[in-house]
């Protein structure tokens, strides 16, 4: 029912020559398919049986005929006598199928393949042709759209799913746009995907930790992967810190040696200078140390694990502490550091910087957008020019597959170009390192998803568990994932992206009858 004032958008009866996933399509001149009801320009095999004294006018496309039938067209359409599936009696499209009180197959060709068969025809024959019939499934908000394959009966047919009646079993391929209610919520997606196993992690780059200082290392990693350039740090310095820190332990003797003091003060130079504290330090000495205790002391945050008396004894505490109290005590000076205007400067020059390239990239994605539409046009052109130099006659399958590879070479080239562009824009490509970085999911059981830059094993994925607490400080470990298990793992994120959206449009949803 369309709305007062709303222009109703017309179906264009002729729309020409059109060339969709590999086919060739062509309202005036295109010769319809018996099987898929497409009229293409695809090689068709006619048949030649006599009805009534007329000639069968049925035709089957080359796909349909090999992957419904088995059956090569071109070699067929050479023979005399060839009759056509339907006056055979075999013929499985969806009108022959309820003619005969079946109801329609669906795409079979795939399960066909799959079971050693050579087409649909040949699975009915062994599976029995009762055996296979849609389901009707919730009607999704999308244009039907045309198939492009020759496998399946009709566009016709697109609201329903697949369904193996022997088995007794559906398989939901959709969910309704909105939820009734919140206690049904997952039962609305398709299935309710899982997190798989995580193995805990005990070594980064290359260097053993306790997995309980993860959360420390990843936290200096990314602040150096963010900063370094700015801070004039040298390169895989967090990383020489990190392995300096767990391999000499407590030797006193090589601590004053170790890079973790060097850059220590290196940002206590950058934080005294902006809250202008006169102060002179070395790293043979302990005033380093006690110049930490008077930063923290001007802090607005309390370090409970650092009070002031720790830093009144001197260097000696600084000797009595782990590695990871002294990583810790790094990351305070690291985050003490974001708050100078030395940062502040570098991280809206970074923002301003990204800002730049995003727009940059973004212009880029729509002008290759634009060189994909302006080369479908012309391929299309080409189609059609081709299709006049034969007199209109229709191509065969030699000639199409020639064309269509041409197609698909130039195609990939200016697709591969949009999707490029596109990605400068996703955040996958083109990111700035200033931005806090936010975890992909968190869960209300304590699990936080990440996707870190400075974690480059695959599949890149972290799970970080916060486990129960004790006090104020949580009992966090970090696991890793295997690389087989990526595809479940972006299963998981993706159910629990549509799960949120779900509950999102149910809320949506509750709200608009709550104000009706």
């Amino acid at each position: 029912m369309a709305v007062k004032g709303e222009k109703t958008s017309k179906r264009t009866t002729n729309p020409g020559v059109r060339v969709i996933g590999g086919r060739i399509y062509d309202s005036s001149n295109g010769k319809t398919c018996h099987q898929c009801r497409q009229k293409t320009m695809d090689f068709v095999a006619s048949c030649k049986a006599m009805k009534k004294d007329k000639l069968c006018t049925i035709n089957f496309c080359h796909k349909c005929l090999i992957n419904r039938y088995g059956e090569n067209a071109e070699e067929v359409a050479k023979l005399d006598d060839w009759m056509c599936p339907q006056c055979r009696g075999i013929c499985n499209c969806s009108f022959c199928r309820k003619k005969r009180g079946l109801n329609p197959t669906g795409i079979l060709a795939h399960k066909a393949k799959a079971s050693g068969l050579a087409s649909v025809s040949e699975l009915l024959e062994v599976e029995g042709s009762v055996n296979f019939a849609y389901q009707k499934k919730p009607k999704l908000d999308v244009d039907s759209t045309e198939d492009s394959c020759g496998n399946n009966d009709s566009v016709l047919e697109t609201d329903f799913k697949v369904a193996d009646v022997s088995k007794e079993k559906t398989k939901v391929v959709g969910k309704s746009k909105t939820a009734k209610a919140t206690d049904n919520l997952e039962e609305e997606i398709q299935f309710e995907a899982q997190l798989p196993q995580g193995i805990s992690l005990t070594s980064i780059s290359g260097i053993v930790i306790p997995t309980e200082d993860a959360g420390n290392v990843f936290q200096l990693f990314e602040f150096c992967s963010a900063f370094g350039k700015a801070l004039a740090l040298k390169e895989e310095q967090a990383e020489t810190v990190v392995r300096e820190l767990f391999l000499c332990g407590r030797n006193t003797r090589r601590q004053q040696y170790c890079s973790i003091i060097p850059m220590m003060i290196q940002l206590l130079d950058l934080i005294s200078q902006d809250r202008e504290m006169s102060l002179s330090l070395s790293a043979t000495d302990s005033s380093w140390f006690t110049a930490i205790g008077e930063i923290l002391l001007q802090s607005e945050v309390s370090y409970d694990e650092f009070p002031p008396e720790t830093f009144e004894v001197g260097l000696a505490e600084y000797e009595k502490m782990d590695a990871s109290r002294r990583l810790k005590l790094l990351n305070i000076l690291c985050d003490e550091s974001l708050s100078t205007q030395a940062m502040r400067n570098c991280i809206n020059s970074q923002s301003a910087e990204w800002k730049a390239k995003d727009k940059e990239a973004k212009e880029r994605a729509a002008a290759a957008k634009e060189k994909e539409k302006q080369l479908k046009q012309k391929m299309q052109g080409d189609v059609a020019k081709a299709i006049m130099e034969k007199n209109r006659a229709p191509l065969s399958i030699e000639e199409h597959n020639l064309i269509m590879s041409q197609i698909r070479a130039e195609a990939k080239k200016a697709h591969e170009e949009m999707v490029e562009a596109k990605g400068m824009t996703s955040g996958t490509m083109l990111i700035c390192d200033a931005r806090r970085t936010e975890p992909i999911m968190l869960e209300d059981n304590g699990l936080v998803l990440w996707k870190l830059k400075c974690y480059k094993e695959e599949p890149i994925f972290l799970l970080q568990d916060l486990g129960t607490f004790d006090g104020l400080c949580p009992n966090e470990k970090w696991l890793a994932f295997k690389p087989e298990q990526k595809p479940e793992i972006e299963s998981y994120i993706s159910y629990k992206r549509r799960l949120m959206q779900t509950q999102k449009n149910t809320n949506l949803e509750m709200n608009a009858k709550a104000e009706a």
